[in-house]
């Protein structure tokens, strides 16, 4: 369903249900987490995952898609792109990236059922995905965790957020940055050694990267939502 508002988030539309981005023979289908994203050609892009065995946890048996819009969000506008998959490995819970300067070049990061993350490569806004690969350089905790990715147009860098831990205890929220488009993952720094979960990064009005992330006791649910600046573009710092 779609629902929006012109007011900031204080009021929201009535919602509507989206035909055409479903087939008949899902048993699950998830869109994102965190977010979707606007391309440069103002086509919309949400990434998401399907599976059609209903008697699996989300994640066991996923395929990763996209769903597209190149009218503004208009209700009978959204089609279905291309879709992501690999082996054993079932992409899901993915975020997209725009790889600018190239418009229609994207990048999805990609939680996996395994302990390495999943990243897919469209050229045409996608349309359809090219390539599909591990992410060597990205591990995550068995089964996999939700990361949250952006491009930062001022430095031309991927960041990343993730479960850097490769058991089964949702901790160690960490940094990554990529200088390659998403190919290559360097560890910059622990956000949070403890209990720690899902995360979603935004570009502030300063160039800064805020963090929103799950922090405490998880798996019964969330202590606490905390917000963190972990980039300061003023002073070019990681903080």
């Amino acid at each position: 369903m779609q629902t929006y508002s012109d007011d900031d988030g204080l009021t929201f539309s009535q919602p509507q249900i989206i035909l055409n981005v479903t087939k008949p023979n899902w048993k699950w289908v998830a869109l994102g987490p965190p977010g979707g994203l606007l391309l440069q050609s103002n086509r919309i892009l949400i990434p998401g995952d399907y599976s059609t065995n209903s008697n699996v946890i989300s994640g066991s048996s996923s395929t990763g898609f996209v769903m597209l819009n190149d009218f503004n969000g208009q209700i009978d506008k959204w089609y279905l792109g291309g879709e992501i998959n690999l082996h054993n490995y079932y992409p899901n819970e993915g975020q997209a990236v725009e790889l600018l300067p190239n418009t229609n070049s994207i990048f999805i990061n990609s939680r996996s059922h395994t302990t390495k993350r999943i990243g897919a490569y469209s050229n045409n806004g996608g349309i359809t995905f090219n390539k599909v690969k591990v992410l060597n350089t990205l591990v995550q905790l068995l089964h996999g965790c939700e990361g949250s990715t952006i491009y930062h147009k001022n430095t031309g860098q991927l960041f990343y957020t993730g479960l850097a831990e490769i058991s089964i205890t949702r901790t160690n929220l960490s940094l990554y940055i990529s200088h390659d488009n998403g190919e290559h993952w360097t560890y910059i720094k622990t956000i949070c050694p403890g209990s720690s979960g899902y995360s979603s990064m935004t570009i502030l009005n300063d160039q800064s990267i805020g963090l929103l992330y799950e922090k405490g006791s998880i798996m019964g649910g969330p202590a606490s939502l905390t917000f963190t600046i972990i980039y300061n573009q003023t002073t070019r710092n990681i903080c």
